[in-house]
């Protein structure tokens, strides 16, 4: 039964329709950003969170009236996100259990282009490699080095040390590992890991804050073309060459004629449950979007529980919509009408917009 799914699964990303959704007379546009899934119980950490996803949503949204073009509206939002210091993703990726830094990204439109990158270390801006990828190469996924060396020789940026607020906390959340104060089931794993591993893993530093910030974005245009795009650091304290969700299409990003999707949580969990792929595959069958949620959201508590993932998107009418199990999310959106929404807590979950 799995094999048959994932091999139905896989054959879906080469199915693709011109079907375009008019409102009115007029084709219309919509915008989506994520800036992870989690607590954002930190004032300060989620004040200045909050001012970035509200700049980058600005930029994207002009970006995606003057371009109408989906896919550099999303490039261009992660790129934003990427740069901030602040999320972690780009130059605010967090470090692994001994000190390290890995990226990861992922971009797929509805008609067809799709391309990732993991592992890289070198790499400023990973979802400008993953565009290279697609655009530029026959494959989907390149990773590691020799992904840093293609970035090299297409002249993109360099990844510079991490801010000083990385390493703070790297040190704070290694203190806190190794006490046993992080309760949650996926670092107590780690913890024992560590422990059977014995001391090359004690110096390792680090501060867990309890939040997965993955960035990414979602857009429709006026030529009715979805984009998802998705870009991280990776889960804080991971085992160094860990690749999560991300650059994994129908997990980390999703796109096709009828939705576009961005997942944010910890990889492990989000692999598990596919939730852009599974949340296409019921729309594309006629499920109603909202119901859709639903399901995902009870299949993906049902799967593996709480506190695990969230996603955003947009469908192809350009309904916009997000859905998460963890205690907050931080989203920034804009539609047709100008008004622009940023928030990392909402009155409800699950939500059509």
């Amino acid at each position: 039964m799995g094999i048959r799914w994932f091999t139905h699964s896989c054959l879906r990303v080469l199915n693709y329709s011109s079907n375009l959704y008019y409102d009115g007379e007029n084709m219309v546009k919509a915008l989506i950003l994520h800036g992870g899934a989690g607590s954002w119980r930190d004032e300060s950490i989620r004040v200045k969170a909050e001012k970035v996803i509200e700049e980058c949503t600005r930029r994207a949204w002009r970006i995606l009236g003057e371009s109408n073009n989906a896919l550099n509206t999303v490039v261009e939002a992660v790129r934003c996100m990427e740069d901030s210091g602040i999320l972690n993703a780009g130059y605010g990726s967090t470090l692994d259990l001994l000190g390290g830094r890995s990226l990861d990204a992922g971009l797929m439109t509805s008609t067809g282009l799709l391309g990732a990158v993991a592992a890289v270390k070198a790499t400023r801006n990973p979802i400008l490699l993953a565009r290279i990828v697609a655009e530029e190469t026959p494959h989907v996924l390149l990773a590691g080095g020799s992904a840093d060396e293609l970035a090299v020789l297409k002249g993109l940026p360099p990844l510079p040390p991490p801010p000083p607020h990385v390493v703070e906390r790297y040190v704070q959340a290694g203190r806190k590992l190794l006490s046993g104060d992080l309760k949650q089931d996926y670092y107590m794993k780690i913890r024992e890991f560590v422990y059977r591993h014995g001391s090359s893993y004690y110096t390792m530093l680090k501060e867990l804050v309890n939040v997965y910030d993955t960035v990414g974005a979602v857009a429709l245009d006026e030529k009715g073309v979805l984009a998802a795009a998705t870009s991280t650091g990776g889960v804080i304290l991971k085992l160094p060459g860990r690749v999560g969700d991300t650059p994994i299409p129908g997990a980390g990003f999703y796109a096709s004629s009828t939705t576009a999707c961005s997942a944010t949580g910890i990889g492990e969990y989000i692999i598990r449950v596919m939730p852009c792929l599974r949340l296409d595959m019921e729309v594309s069958g006629g499920m109603d979007l909202e119901e859709a949620l639903g399901k995902i959201m009870y299949y993906t508590e049902k799967t593996v529980g709480q506190d695990a993932l969230g996603f955003i998107g947009v469908s192809r009418d350009g309904r916009i919509f997000y859905a998460y199990n963890t205690d907050g999310m931080l989203i920034g959106y804009m539609r047709d009408d100008g008004e622009i929404y940023v928030a990392s807590q909402h009155p409800v979950k699950v939500k059509v917009v």
